[in-house]
């Protein structure tokens, strides 16, 4: 809506000015709306992992295929273990050659020491001693060593960390593979979240636990706020919030773009409500048009929140009560007499 020639008066129509303009009129009051957002989402997984190999190998086995489901512990693909085995059962025959060499020195170490100095020299109880604390530290090496040989041999099993969907498969039986290429991509399809990035004077009135709604294509479902990063994002200067669909929707498709709604309470100190149709736009300034002794009086304003039918807003000459146009306020002149007709 535009107010005519920007609040100059028009040509008179007649030696008494223009003929009055029927109107319909609506009341400022104070309070509170409801003020309304929109803003864009990503639906993402819960959960989506892109799992690697964790050895250099030749791959022997994938038991998998893209769309089938598989739970947490499912082996995935597996990367020939011979070399891995090899060094297992290598470092398993040193452990146990040492345990029985700390064993030798620990009998011989108390022999001695009941023995006493009587029978046994010092020096020789002192090197049986010093024997088995070199033979224990031995014993613990080895055993560290076939500790990290089996945890050589599990990187080359590459199993399922959670339940859910095979969404890529990127290697077959034989291919060559090396630690960090990722072979499998996982995708917990059980749940869903929604991030969207907001200004900051929005997030300002979100708190954990509000609620909200998403909706795509026509489908509307309600949703709970369950994050808030209170931090602006260095390059959009927004702040993420995280949302979770109240019940799941065969829509809400990981990768997929919802809109997020966001309703929200907003009052303000000084600030007025008005019908959203009192709104004059003009050139390079916003109006209310007030009616005073049944003429017409354009009020300068500034928005403040806007809701699905009324608009929060901040202007001087505008009080509660004051009746402004909602209907006939784009062709009104200031001081231009007016009939205002019921709804």
């Amino acid at each position: 809506m535009a107010l005519g020639c920007e609040g100059e008066a028009p040509a008179k129509s007649g030696p008494n000015g223009p003929p009055p303009a029927r109107v319909q009129v609506g009341e400022v009051r104070g309070g509170s709306i409801e003020a309304q957002w929109s803003f864009l989402g990503d639906v993402t997984a819960l959960q989506r992992a892109r799992l690697a190999a964790g050895a250099s190998g030749e791959v022997r086995r994938v038991l998998v295929r893209v769309g089938d489901r598989v739970q947490q512990g499912d082996m995935l693909v597996e990367i020939d273990p011979s070399l891995a085995s090899a060094r297992v059962r290598a470092a398993a025959a040193s452990k146990q050659a040492g345990s029985a060499q700390f064993e030798r020195a620990r009998r011989d170490a108390e022999r001695l020491s009941v023995a006493g100095p009587d029978i046994a020299a010092a020096a020789e109880i002192e090197q049986a001693t010093s024997e088995r604390k070199r033979a224990s530290a031995e014993r613990g090496r080895l055993k560290a060593a076939e500790t990290e040989a089996r945890a050589q041999l599990g990187r080359h099993r590459i199993k399922a960390p959670f339940e859910g969907v095979v969404a890529n498969r990127r290697v077959d039986p034989g291919d060559w593979v090396d630690p960090g290429v990722e072979v499998i991509e996982l995708i917990d399809d059980r749940g869903v979240e929604v991030l969207a990035s907001i200004p900051p004077e929005v997030a300002r009135y979100l708190s954990i636990g509000d609620k909200a709604h998403l909706s795509r294509q026509g489908e509307t479902t309600p949703a709970t706020v369950r994050g808030i990063v209170r931090a602006l994002d260095a390059e959009s200067r927004t702040v993420r919030l995280r949302l979770v669909p109240d019940a799941p929707k065969s829509w809400l498709l990981p990768g997929a773009a919802v809109d997020v709604l966001l309703t929200i309470e907003r009052s303000e100190h000084g600030a007025l409500v008005v019908p959203r149709d009192a709104l004059v736009y003009g050139i390079a300034s916003l109006k209310v048009v007030k009616s005073v002794d049944g003429k017409a009086e354009p009020v300068p304003v500034e928005v403040v929140a806007r809701g699905r039918d009324e608009v929060l807003v901040r202007a001087e000459g505008l009080a509660a009560g004051d009746l402004v146009l909602t209907r006939g306020n784009e062709r009104v002149f200031p001081g231009q007499p007016l009939i205002v007709l019921e709804d």
